[in-house]
């Protein structure tokens, strides 16, 4: 939805109410975007590129592949040598002669337990790729929804501000009707009050964008106090979907719970692991004994004694984390339909505020406003009723404003609730 900034200059003495032509963000021959209006695309750019966790899971990533390279390898031979002088004695006489081993041994795991490794090796690898592309459309929903909330404070802003421009020419024309004897000293004052009141009005919008400017600036890792506009469109024109549609999207696609059943696969590899670390590998290799006077050539083979209660604890650890992966998994995806049912909620809320105001209504307002002030100018409506509709005015369109960003928020909360992203139709302009 195309938000139109509605733009009015009150004349003095009873000149018609006239609107100016709608300033589109996305015009790129403005001088505001020249100077440097940031959009939504490069907004979610930079913040993927500026973020250190995206940096820290990547470096996770590599170790991941180191692990995967050091489990794809074999354990190396063993080489022994062992000296020794041979001292014999006979009689009175006594011989000294050389006498040495040497032995190659090559350990073997026991059948299927390296290729058990290199598996959980590459499931953590897989693991750290799931969580790096849940954090990125995680960013990027929070960065969207950050940016709509600056727009919208934006529009907001510029109501407000033709708000006290509409305030300050009406109690310059108030002050010299009274001055001339056509107004009451009430006019006078009442004008001031206007102009006080949009004053507040305008100062709060403005701390309403200083605070958007500030989460979406720690969004990009830029200074939160930075000079920061945002250039687009509050679109909410996201496709119709139904609850059950969207349930079924989350709990087949959420980033969450990709990671949660990848870890719960990973958890029954390691109990898989567990239980193989209980089974013996051997060693196997040829020995050479040498001496002076005869030269033993043999094969030798070790294997580990079995031992009862060898590997339980460490069984009974994996069971316990794959119990506990598994109790975890149901918990998310309560979670995640939960969330995802109370953000479809607030969507539908949200767009059925925003539909009360159709643009017919909006353009009736603009005509009423438009016909009060000639009425008062030529004196045939009150001074009360002049000032009710430009309260009016200015309040249900900073209303709508709200509205149309609680459509692009309640937007951006679902597709975070949901983990990925819904398509989009065709747009349509505000009216």
């Amino acid at each position: 939805m195309t938000v139109s900034k509605f733009s009015f200059l009150l004349l003095a003495g009873g000149t018609v109410l006239s609107a100016l032509p709608p300033a589109h963000c996305t015009d790129a021959s403005s001088p505001l975007l020249s100077a440097g209006k940031l959009t939504l695309t490069s907004a979610i750019s930079e913040a993927l590129a500026q973020s250190p966790a995206l940096r820290v899971i990547e470096a996770d990533i590599e170790s991941a592949r180191g692990e995967v390279l050091t489990a794809q390898l074999k354990p190396n031979p063993e080489l022994s040598f062992r000296p020794a002088l041979h001292r014999v004695r006979e009689g009175d006489s006594t011989t000294r002669e050389f006498k040495g081993d040497i032995g190659l041994s090559q350990t073997f795991l026991f059948p299927g337990k390296r290729e058990l490794l290199v598996s959980i090796a590459e499931r953590n690898v897989e693991l750290r790729r799931l969580a790096i592309d849940g954090l990125r459309f995680q960013l990027t929903a929070a960065v969207r929804k950050a940016f709509y909330e600056l727009l919208a404070a934006q529009n907001i802003v510029e109501l407000r501000r033709q708000q006290l421009e509409s305030a300050q020419t009406f109690q310059q024309a108030a002050a010299k009707r009274a001055e001339s004897g056509y107004a009451s000293d009430f006019e006078a004052v009442k004008s001031q009050g206007d102009v006080i009141n949009a004053r507040k009005l305008l100062g709060a919008a403005e701390g309403d964008i200083a605070a958007a400017r500030v989460e979406l600036n720690s969004l990009l890792g830029r200074d939160p106090s930075a000079v920061l506009e945002a250039s687009g469109t509050l679109d909410d024109a996201v496709a119709e979907w139904s609850l059950p549609d969207l349930l079924t999207l989350a709990l087949a696609d959420n980033p969450s719970l990709r990671v949660q059943a990848m870890q719960a696969e990973i958890a029954g590899l390691n109990l898989r692991r567990a239980r193989l670390a209980r089974k013996p590998d051997f060693s196997v290799g040829p020995s050479l004994e040498l001496s002076k006077s005869e030269q033993i050539l043999g094969l030798s083979a070790t294997v580990p004694l079995p031992s009862k209660n060898y590997g339980r604890g460490e069984v009974l650890i994996a069971t316990a984390e794959q119990r506990k992966i598994l109790a975890e998994t149901e918990q998310l995806r309560r979670e995640i339909t939960g969330a995802v049912t109370k953000a479809a909620t607030q969507l539908h809320t949200a767009r059925s505020q925003l539909a009360l105001y159709s643009p017919a209504y909006l353009d009736q307002l603009k005509a009423v406003v438009a016909q009060a002030e000639r009425s008062y100018a030529q004196n045939i409506t009150s001074l009360l009723i002049y000032l009710e509709a430009k309260r009016t005015y200015f309040d249900t369109l900073a209303d709508y404003y709200e509205a149309v960003a609680a459509v692009a928020s309640s937007r951006a909360a679902l597709e975070s609730a949901v983990g990925v992203p819904l398509e989009i139709k065709s747009s349509k302009n505000n009216p």
